[in-house]
């Protein structure tokens, strides 16, 4: 049983570690992973009133989610769970739970995935998710669920 958190300015570090223990080995591919480089992204992009801390039963924080929303549109920015996680259900749990908002509000989801990270696009296609066009280093992926 997971649930959800808001983040508050205080899980600046709880945030960079998540970030560590979900995506480095994809950032170490496609860049290479440099600590500082990575805490002054995190630095420009941490936005504590935008962000979910994701808990787990035991109230560890165990991922993070991000994401945006318009008239006609939800855009996952950033799902990130931890490694020890990964593989358990837990990323599938919660985009069955946005995909369930996004009908429900007769809205289409919009993300964009590394390239590299052929589980992450997999699972994301399980869910029905098409690719629509790709980048240098990210495919980016959406379906409607329009009523």
């Amino acid at each position: 049983m997971i649930r959800f958190r808001n983040a508050t300015d205080a899980d600046f570090d709880l945030t960079f570690q998540i970030k560590r223990k979900s995506i480095k080995p994809y950032i170490e591919k496609i860049w290479g992973w440099d600590d500082a480089v990575q805490l002054e992204f995190h630095i420009e992009d941490f936005k504590s009133e935008k962000i979910k801390i994701i808990m787990d039963e035991s109230d560890d924080a165990i991922g993070l989610i991000i994401t945006t929303e318009n008239k006609t549109h939800i855009y996952l920015k950033s799902l990130l769970l931890c490694d020890n996680v990964q593989g358990k259900g837990i990323g599938t749990e919660i985009l069955r739970d946005l995909i369930k908002q996004a009908k429900s509000k007769s809205k289409q989801i919009e993300l964009q995935v590394f390239k590299v990270n052929k589980r992450a696009k997999a699972l994301y296609e399980r869910l029905g998710f098409s690719t629509t066009g790709e980048t240098e280093l990210h495919y980016q992926m959406s379906t409607s669920y329009f009523n």
